[in-house]
């Protein structure tokens, strides 16, 4: 059965994808706003570190049997933990500029509230995830230092082996 955790991982990292175009878009835009086109090529940049990010957590997301460091809990809880303050802050950077390109009513209004809104998207797909793999975790009665995909198992004959 997969485990909606994943989902969450997932949510974000096609966000953040997405992010990659609409950041690039917003930031090579020649508009009215005065920092939008340093905004969105900062939200680019960091969405590219996003999604590289996330996409090795997946890769360690569903290992029982291994004892890497990035297969704990911990891992990902701060990995997640961490990328919410920051998409907020670049979800805020970006809405900041909306009015600008707004009241002058273009397409590039368009762009800058999609930004703002994968950029807000991002973060909430990661503060889901990271509520999820703590509750895991603490009632698995180990803690964090668990491994991810065995923070959901009661039982050891519930651990899947692939």
């Amino acid at each position: 059965m997969p485990c909606i955790r994943t989902a969450f991982y997932c949510l974000a990292l096609f966000t953040a994808c997405l992010q990659t175009v609409f950041g690039l878009i917003a930031g090579f835009l020649n508009g009215s706003s005065p920092f939008l086109y340093i905004f969105g090529k900062l939200a680019a940049g960091v969405s590219i570190a996003t999604w590289i990010w996330l996409g090795v957590l997946i890769r360690y997301n569903r290992l029982p049997a291994s004892t890497h460091p990035l297969t704990r809990s911990s891992a990902h809880f701060i990995s997640f933990l961490v990328l919410v303050p920051i998409w907020i802050a670049i979800g805020i950077m970006i809405a900041t500029q909306m009015p600008f390109e707004c009241k002058a009513q273009t397409l590039w209004c368009a762009a800058a509230c999609f930004s703002s809104a994968l950029a807000f998207l991002t973060a909430i797909f990661s503060m889901v995830a990271a509520i999820l793999v703590y509750r895991a975790a603490s009632s698995s009665g180990a803690g964090l230092a668990i491994n991810v995909a065995q923070a959901n198992k009661r039982h050891l004959h519930e651990v899947d082996d692939y």
